[in-house]
């Protein structure tokens, strides 16, 4: 075919009629979006190029964010992403579309809202680690301001189609999808409420609902999670080279894409206010020295307490208990290869302002001077299998609380984080 012919159709919207999956709805879309581009959000350093069209970047800022900081090359195809834009003819309509290539892996994802007369569903054309995805990439070439073919030359991940992984991607969509049904009657009957009501009475029932959902999704999760443990096992009895090839992509994919929810439901769960309680400090402390002791142990890590406050404070126990032991993890996690012992030690002191500040100390290898202005930027991290999301998260949530979150000091020595709770 001609590359005249290529500009005078969209070919793209034919592909996702072609398909002839599913309608889905836009959250399973744009979970699907952070699905694809994960593995390369994981790889920081990976060499790879994407190519995206897309028109609503709500929900999607903070994927895209991370984007920013690997080594892709990015292309556009809209007004709204970044990276150099490429768009050449309007020949596109609502067609949206991210594909992604690298040396190991590559993805592509079409949809296109009208293409469904119910809004904001649309059928899909997707696949992973497919031969197939470069026929895409031609088609975009066709209709873009370069060549953008020898990509296809450079990243060739699979020399054949991997059906039983696409397959099996297909299966989870429509599993995934069937949730975010749920959550959308959830939100309809939410709107069902008296417009009257008090505004506490609907965040209370729209909380509950939540996490019950969430509650049900967990547990659908640990099922996910025995099974593919119990493939895995089978596996072994396997003899085929390429059958055990293609399951074991399909697993990895599998549990890439159970842990991708399980940050999300962790996103879900910050949305709800802070429930600001009187707590004794000492015993929250204890509390959470208790929950990190067995991963310090293994890590050799000890934990030195320096605190002269037995009064009370005003947070949500919960939300400070999470800051905290994300703290303690990342500077474990610091620590994992000085050959020096690993110390975290604890100070507390009462500011001026009634605040109590809580010094969280280590030893480990410290932040990068570049990095120490952007380690609570949403999708920031320096580390390989990081999300960008913990210290985020933090912040955010101790602001909640009336208090903050902040970088003391990091160096060769160590790191010094310091939060800062309402003293009473």
């Amino acid at each position: 075919m001609s590359g005249a012919n290529f500009r005078q159709k969209n070919l793209l919207k034919d592909l996702i009629y072609l398909g002839q999956t599913k309608p889905v709805t836009k959250q399973t879309i744009k979970g699907l979006f952070r699905f694809a581009l994960e593995p390369l959000l994981e790889a920081q350093t990976q060499k790879a190029v994407v190519l995206i069209r897309l028109f609503d970047t709500k929900e999607l800022d903070g994927v895209l964010k991370r984007l920013e900081f690997t080594n892709a090359e990015v292309y556009s195809f809209d007004d709204v992403t970044n990276g150099e834009n490429l768009t050449r003819d309007d020949i596109w309509g609502q067609t949206e579309f991210l594909v992604l290539l690298s040396p190991r892996y590559s993805a592509c994802l079409l949809w296109d809202y009208s293409t469904e007369t119910v809004k904001d569903t649309s059928c899909l054309y997707y696949l992973l680690n497919s031969r197939d995805v470069n026929n895409v990439v031609q088609i975009i070439s066709e209709n873009s301001k370069i060549d953008l073919m020898r990509y296809t030359q450079e990243y060739t991940p699979e020399r054949r189609s991997n059906e039983l992984l696409n397959q099996a991607i297909h299966k989870f969509i429509n599993f995934a999808d069937s949730f975010v049904e749920e959550a959308s009657l959830t939100q309809a009957e939410a709107g069902l409420l008296s417009e009257n009501d008090d505004i506490v009475k609907k965040y209370d029932y729209i909380s509950t609902k939540s996490k019950v959902i969430s509650h049900d999704i967990k547990n659908h999760l640990s099922i996910i999670d025995l099974y593919s443990k119990i493939m895995e096992k089978r596996l072994e009895l396997v003899n085929s080279a390429e059958l055990k090839d293609s399951m074991t992509n399909a697993i990895s994919s599998i549990k890439k894409s159970k842990d991708s929810i399980e940050v999300l439901l962790t996103e879900l769960k910050t949305i709800q206010s802070a429930k600001l309680e009187t707590l004794n400090f000492a015993q929250l402390l204890e509390n959470a020295i208790n929950m990190v002791n067995a991963k310090a142990q293994q890590s050799n890590v000890k934990i030195e307490i320096t605190n002269s406050y037995d009064g009370n404070i005003l947070a949500d126990e919960n939300k400070l208990l999470n800051v905290m032991i994300n703290l303690f993890y990342n500077a474990i996690d610091a620590m994992a290869d000085t050959d020096k012992g690993g110390e975290i030690k604890i100070k507390t002191e009462v500011s001026e302002d009634n605040m109590l500040k809580i010094f969280i100390c280590d030893n480990g290898c410290g932040i990068k001077k570049e990095n120490s202005q952007k380690i609570f930027e949403e999708g920031f991290t320096s580390k390989v299998t990081g999300s960008g999301l913990g210290l985020y998260i933090s912040k955010e949530a101790m602001q909640e609380q009336y208090g903050d979150l902040k970088l003391i000091s990091s160096n060769k020595k160590g790191t010094t984080f310091e939060i800062s709770v309402p003293k009473l």
